[in-house]
């Protein structure tokens, strides 16, 4: 189980460089049920991982890479909130996903990606928001689902809308103004645009926000048709959806305020802090997954 895996990876990372400091600190682990801290803050959505730093309710957050990225390089909490490089998490997929069962949906969205990807606009959005080397479709990117045969893609097609859950946070998805934009939005729009023209269809998105710990009551119910928001393919998000090929690489981060950046300047030194830190992550979010042990 990719869960496990995380887990296992961080943790055994995390043992054998530090073990005696492990066990002098009383780390969390299982009694704890978090692998590190004192307690863990799961929050609405990512960008709240932030503000939880920047106001002291936490003392360490974890987020996407895709999103610290951004947010640690532009915008009010640049030399606020700094990023810990102390150890590397496991890499992540990106994926979209739909209700369960929901197959031929997914196998038109697939046939999409790739074929932005051969022709370069896939590409060309990456580049604009500084994600052209996390890409993962390529012309080479087999195409599953592509002989499904339920009826989600003839009901798309029927209602003319495509009901997409998103949250806000950069570069995924995020309001200049009144408009929503960013990665994830361009790309849907350019998918969207491709099944038009392939399939003389005339299907309209119609954004929905959403709380992410919802997301798989949303499609199940038929709120949402996708879930399609930097979503890491987790055991529960591959178990719980259809879900697409992987479209773009991620892993989690560490982050702290950057007045605090000292305190953690080695591994001794992170455990003996982290002991009674309080560990903010979105709720139902990779991070929380990998935090949590079970």
């Amino acid at each position: 189980m990719k869960k496990k895996i995380v887990i296992a990876a961080v943790t055994a990372a995390l043992v054998l460089s530090m073990a005696f400091v492990l066990a002098a600190c009383d780390q969390g682990g299982e009694d704890s049920g978090i692998i590190f801290g004192k307690e863990l803050l799961e929050l609405t959505a990512q960008v709240d991982t932030l503000q939880s730093l920047s106001n002291g309710s936490a003392d360490i957050g974890i987020m996407d890479s895709v999103m610290a990225g951004h947010y640690l390089t532009h915008g009010s909490y640049v030399g606020k909130i700094a990023a810990l490089d102390l150890f590397t998490f496991p890499a992540e997929e990106y994926g979209i996903g739909a209700k369960k069962g929901n197959d031929a949906l997914i196998g038109k969205i697939n046939k999409a990606l790739i074929a932005l990807a051969a022709d370069g606009t896939f590409g060309t959005i990456a580049t604009e928001y500084g994600l052209q080397n996390e890409v993962l479709v390529d012309t080479d990117t087999a195409y599953p689902k592509a002989d499904a045969a339920d009826d989600s893609w003839n009901s798309v097609v029927k209602s003319g809308k495509l009901v997409i859950g998103y949250t806000v946070f950069k570069p995924i998805a995020y309001l200049e103004g009144t408009e929503l934009t960013g990665f994830d939005v361009k790309l849907a729009e350019a998918v969207v645009t491709y099944l038009n023209e392939t399939y003389s269809a005339n299907i309209e998105i119609d954004w929905q926000e959403i709380e992410w710990s919802n997301k798989l009551n949303l499609l199940a119910n038929g709120t949402l048709d996708l879930v399609w928001n930097g979503m890491t393919l987790t055991d529960e998000v591959m178990s719980g959806m259809s879900t697409t090929v992987p479209y773009l690489a991620n892993r989690q981060t560490l982050i702290v305020r950057s007045e605090d950046k000292e305190k953690y300047s080695d591994m001794r030194s992170f455990f003996i802090e982290a002991k009674d830190a309080i560990v903010a992550v979105e709720d139902s979010s990779a991070a929380d997954v990998l935090m949590t042990i079970e």
